[in-house]
């Protein structure tokens, strides 16, 4: 049973005009150990208690011929508080009928079964919220159309997610709430609801806190631990300190003076590119020698989030009594304000050289931990000051006025032509860098997460569009001009090709559409990656195209997509590196892991982000088997860690709040977990030509708290 206790509230909430009431008793009904308490103390009312177990079946608020309607509210809204030392995270789950396993089954191209007997959700949100904080989660209903990802923030709301398939409210038959994480003795979470409603307005925010939950300088205020600052006198010497140790660090006396390996040397030509010795996959830096990317994603100077709306959660916001001080600590934008903590403790220590000084402090550590590379999305003016090697994400990858399928664009419109151009002139400035590794194109295409069939997807709606016009020509050549071959391997009843332009779908007709879909599937996509690689060869032809940091491979769609680069990029993330070996023998390319990551919530922060591990002893263990296991493989040319700076307490611009920093918000380093990072990253070479073993560690991973 999910639930170790099921508490209830006694009394329905009224309905009020707008809103459609869940009746908590009925939900608990449907658990037999449910109990009844008497008011909470947080909401003032009597609460819906919930206590996950192992199983995390969760609980059913909603099953078909409840008298709510999904169709006729805009937001899903729950009130909940989570009474733990962690983040708490819920998913939303959402089902509907499919065809039954005694009828035919669809193969689809994903290798997946319509219709099998295994019930998972259609599609699901994750979301998060903070610990000890009352928070109104709001899920907007168009959401549910699968067009977009990332779940927009209400007041105390952390990050939203959403996965799955285009849903039409009216044929949900099912929502079920998940909640974790559970992992015991160390995760054993509590939560109270106090209201699940259908809302046909975003609700008011609650009344300000009695009690602020964040300090002068950023930190959790429930908590202590080690490296908390106390005071700013213990901030200032604390950074000081980090001056004097950084002021004199060198590279190791085998490496050049791009990071490469002088026991290894290749013809150099002034630029990094990609060489197999017979033996495994290398960069070569541009003065020949060996080079594997050991790198850090945003080195920055930024650990910022939104703060309107949750001002009263803070002792007092940077600014409040110095606005010009602190003024590169906070900035409004179209909705409110962003404030950042990291920057402000910089200031409170430097005062206005606050960012020479940290530019100097940062590349002594960059050395200091043995890092050869500045990786994705970090400061630019950093990277090329610095005198490290650096990649470089491009900005703005094409679109069009149309959008197919989530964030795939219209690729047979002479727009997208024209926008690649574009596109590709940023690099102008880089082409005769020789310290730029490479680019990349762009980061995990939103239509890449999960399976999509991109043609079938054009069909969920009548939007027009060329690509539409370029598949009913594909088909007419494919069935030679006769509409009843199109029907029979469909099992449709259209009069002509023309038809296509109305026609909509909600599933598949049969396997043969199915696989044709896949199969124009194919051609938009070597045209989606094809033109803006064409438009930024011409404007470079001296650095390497990276790819685009696919999220993951969630078909061989991906591998189309990747027969253009120069180094095939995929973010993974776990105790060892994704499956890399299958990229480079599909692809034929090395590869490159352009993000990964652990975390734990023993310390400042409350989620661990996308891999969770224990403690921060366990996050050093963790860093060197992933990278020595890594670079033992003969295909891996580059790892890069997310991220330099910790996330703030109170979440990013999209809320994210995840202890993955290599320094916290105060810049004080992870101990730790960089004595790892220095040991690990002086050895690649070593490791990478089976001179030294590579680490392997027997970490427990334990349930990630990210969303």
């Amino acid at each position: 049973m999910v639930l170790l206790s099921l508490f209830i509230l006694s009394c329905s909430r009224q309905n009020e005009e707008g809103i459609q009431s869940f009746d908590l008793k009925k939900i608990a009904a449907r658990y037999p150990d449910s109990t009844c308490v008497a008011d909470s103390k947080i909401f003032g009312t009597q609460v819906l208690k919930i206590a996950p177990s192992d199983g995390h079946e969760g609980i059913v608020i909603w099953e078909k011929g409840d008298k709510q309607n999904w169709a006729e509210g805009k937001y899903f809204v729950f009130e909940i508080y989570g009474d733990n030392d962690f983040s708490g995270v819920i998913n939303i789950e959402f089902y509907k009928e499919v065809k039954d396993s005694t009828t035919e089954q669809i193969v689809l191209q994903s290798g997946e079964i319509s219709g099998s007997e295994k019930e998972s959700p259609w599609l699901s949100s994750l979301m998060g919220i903070l610990p000890r904080v009352k928070t109104k989660v709001v899920f907007p209903l168009s959401f549910l159309d699968a067009q977009n990802l990332f779940v927009p923030r209400s007041p105390r709301q952390l990050k939203g997610t959403v996965s799955g398939n285009r849903l039409d409210p009216n044929d949900i038959t099912k929502v079920l709430l998940r909640f974790g994480p559970y992992y015991a003795p160390y995760f054993l979470p509590e939560y109270e609801i106090a209201s699940i409603t259908i809302n046909d307005s975003v609700p008011p925010p609650y009344p300000s806190v009695e009690l602020p939950v964040m300090d002068t300088f950023g930190q959790r205020k429930d908590k202590e631990w080690d490296g908390k600052v106390k005071d700013e006198k213990e901030l200032i010497a604390q950074n000081i300190g980090l001056e004097k140790i950084t002021e004199t660090v060198r590279m190791p006396d085998d490496w050049g003076g791009y990071g490469g390996w002088k026991d290894k040397q290749f013809q150099a030509t002034g630029f990094f590119r990609t060489h197999h010795d017979g033996t495994r996959w290398w960069l070569v830096d541009p003065d020949g020698y060996a080079f594997l990317s050991a790198g850090v994603d945003c080195v920055g100077y930024n650990s910022s989030g939104p703060v309107t709306g949750i001002e009263d959660l803070f002792d007092r916001l940077p600014g409040e009594q110095d606005s010009t001080l602190f003024a590169e600590a906070q900035r409004r934008f179209s909705n409110g304000k962003i404030v950042d903590f990291y920057v402000a403790n910089l200031i409170r220590t430097y005062g206005k050289d606050w960012k020479d000084k940290w530019f100097a402090i940062t590349e002594g550590l960059m050395r200091t931990f043995r890092f050869n590379t500045v990786g994705n999305w970090s400061n630019i003016d950093f990277a090329r000051k610095s005198k490290i090697p650096y990649v470089l994400p491009l900005n703005g990858f094409p679109e069009t006025e149309v959008w197919l399928y989530r964030d795939f664009p219209d690729v047979f419109a002479e727009e997208y032509r024209e926008n690649s151009r574009k596109f590709a002139e940023q690099l102008t400035d880089y082409k005769d860098d020789p310290y730029l590794v490479g680019y990349f194109l762009r980061n995990e295409p939103n239509w890449a997460f999960g399976y999509h069939n991109l043609a079938y997807e054009m069909f969920a709606t009548h939007q027009a569009s060329k690509t539409k016009e370029e598949f009913i020509l594909w088909a007419k050549d494919k069935y030679q001009q006769d509409i009843g071959k199109l029907n029979e391997a469909w099992k449709l009843n259209l009069k002509s090709f023309e038809d296509l332009r109305l026609l909509t779908l909600k599933d598949y007709p049969s396997p043969a559409a199915d696989k044709d879909f896949y199969d124009f599937s194919e051609i938009m996509v070597k045209r989606y990656v094809d033109i803006p690689c064409d438009e930024v060869k011409k404007v470079d032809k001296n650095h390497l195209n990276l790819g685009m940091r696919y999220a993951w491979l969630s078909s061989d769609l991906l591998y189309k997509a990747g027969e253009r680069f120069d180094v095939f990029s995929i973010n993974g993330y776990g105790i060892n590196p994704p499956p890399t070996e299958e990229i480079a023998r599909k692809s034929g390319k090395p590869v490159m892991i352009g993000e990964f990551h652990h975390g734990a919530v023993d310390r400042a922060l409350p989620a661990t982000g996308i891999i969770g591990v224990l403690n921060q002893d366990d996050r050093a263990a963790a860093y060197r088997n992933y990278i020595e296991q890594g670079f033992a493989r003969p295909e891996l040319v580059g790892m890069h860690y997310f991220q330099w700076v910790d996330q703030p307490f109170y979440g990013r611009f999209d809320g994210e709040n995840y202890n993955i920093g290599i320094v916290d918000t105060n810049n004080r380093p992870y101990p730790e977990l960089t004595h790892a990072m220095t040991v690990t990253n002086e050895q690649i070479y070593q490791v990478a030509t089976e001179r030294v073993k590579p680490y392997k560690a027997n970490v427990t991973v334990i349930p990630p708290i990210h969303y």
